[in-house]
């Protein structure tokens, strides 16, 4: 008896395009004007990147491990896939980048003397090797966006370690260790609390009075029960495929109320405390959203696997890797312009952005990024890898 076929996916790789969009206005959307709700909505679009990481792990494990009993990851071709997918266009977004930094750069030191080389150097290097995310101070300089790619580095060179147990656990097991990352991601969110407020009682701090929000925000070891959360559910949702166990009518009802209760989550007013917990709460909602999108059935995955939202889903990467260089070229056309769009029509300077931003995403994604991953996996793997949709 033959198993039946495997769901392709599109939904998650639509819902992309949403999550990449929110990082683009948490960044640059206008404020002025806004409802309260809407202006605390817009600026916890960070937390977009928690949903990318779950979705990573979910769908490398959906691609890689599947049902299978014994599924083989051979490390050598898995990282030139993965290289070969994220690193072009993540290197397109340090080249169009690096003139501003490099002129914030001067602007800060008066000129670009030779003793400038110890900034520049050091940055240069950790961001070039994807290990940016691993500096506070740093992970954010360049090109911002990619301190994601950094985390995202990191969880590619475990993988196939990390692989290993899901492989051989029960569904029953799964679900116990879906548990337990979970109740992991608590431990460390408590213990960041327990660091940062030792820090705070302290009047000489070894690092700046931000570290540890930036250790919070860019940290790959605290975002790691994300990605293991996805790899747990790309296995468990596989081996259910396999069985013929389907969605059902309640996938289309949990999309919804996933999708509601995290939009109200980002839109709620929190404590400062309650901030710190607000990506452990999302997690979960997180979860049910991509497990319920996954079947492909209901309203919300119809319209997300339309072939329109594929492709924004597609280009999406692209979108979020170069939103920040596309943003200061045309602000700069615009201010050399003499137009002074951003300045005297805010919103409608963003909605040609986007517009800009989107379609240059596609291109990049037809003409560069399609392109130089075949090109690079042909000469870099053994063999070729399964397909990834959806992997951001």
């Amino acid at each position: 008896m033959s198993s039946p076929p495997r769901p392709s996916l599109r939904a998650l790789t639509g819902v992309r395009f949403l999550a990449a969009l929110h990082v683009v206005a948490f960044h640059y959307a206008p404020r002025e004007g806004l409802p309260a709700w809407l202006d605390r909505f817009l600026s916890a679009g960070s937390h977009s990147v928690t949903l990318f990481f779950i979705l990573s792990g979910f769908i490398l494990a959906y691609s890689y491990l599947g049902a299978q009993e014994a599924p083989q990851v051979e490390p050598r071709a898995f990282w030139a896939a993965r290289f070969a997918r994220v690193y072009p266009v993540y290197l397109l977004g340090l080249v169009l980048m690096a003139p501003p930094w490099l002129d914030g750069v001067r602007r800060a030191a008066g000129a670009l003397r030779p003793e400038a080389l110890w900034d520049i150097v050091p940055v240069g290097l950790a961001a070039l090797t994807l290990t940016q995310a691993w500096v506070p101070e740093v992970a954010c300089v360049w090109n911002c966006p990619g301190w994601s790619l950094s985390v995202e580095a990191f969880f590619y060179l475990l993988f196939p370690v990390l692989c290993l147990p899901m492989v051989r656990a029960a569904p029953g097991g799964l679900w116990r260790a879906g548990a337990a990352t979970l109740a992991g991601a608590a431990v460390l969110v408590l213990l960041w609390l327990g660091v940062a407020g030792w820090r705070d009682a302290h009047a000489a701090p070894p690092f700046g009075a931000d570290t540890w929000l930036k250790v919070a925000a860019y940290n790959p070891l605290l975002r790691l029960p994300q990605f293991l959360l996805g790899i747990v559910l790309g296995r468990l949702f596989s081996l259910r495929v396999k069985r013929g166990q389907g969605a059902g009518p309640a996938a289309s009802v949990q999309a919804w109320v996933a999708a509601a209760a995290s939009v109200a989550l980002l839109a709620a007013p929190l404590s400062e405390t309650a901030l710190a917990f607000r990506d452990l709460a999302l997690m979960p909602l997180y979860a049910l959203l991509l497990w319920s999108l996954a079947y492909g059935e209901g309203p919300v995955a119809w319209l997300l696997g339309q072939a329109w939202a594929v492709r924004l889903g597609e280009a999406s990467y692209g979108l979020y890797i170069l939103h920040n260089p596309l943003y200061f070229y045309l602000r700069m056309g615009d201010h050399r312009s003499g137009a002074g769009l951003a300045a005297s029509s805010p919103w409608v300077f963003f909605a040609v952005y986007g517009a800009l931003s989107t379609a240059a995403s596609i291109g990049v994604f037809l003409w560069l990024e399609e392109p130089a991953r075949h090109w690079l996996r042909s000469r870099l793997g053994r063999r070729p890898a399964p397909a990834s949709p959806g992997v951001p």
